[in-house]
């Protein structure tokens, strides 16, 4: 299995349970702005905190 990639820019959908917390909710879409897989995880714009990028998905616009 490869390890998806995420580049800045790139629009997500959440599909893992909302956080409201963090201000993420499952089906809304959120734009990328960092990705360390390895390290810190997935950054999205307005969000404080790295996620797990295995509750994002490719938001087909």
């Amino acid at each position: 299995m490869t390890e998806r990639v995420f580049r800045q820019g790139d629009q997500l959908v959440r599909t893992g349970v909302s956080l409201p917390h963090l201000g993420v909710h499952s089906g809304q879409i959120y734009e990328v702005e960092d990705y360390d897989g390895e390290r810190d995880g997935l950054f999205l714009k307005g969000v404080a905190e790295g996620l797990d990028p295995a509750s994002f998905q490719p938001a087909d616009l």
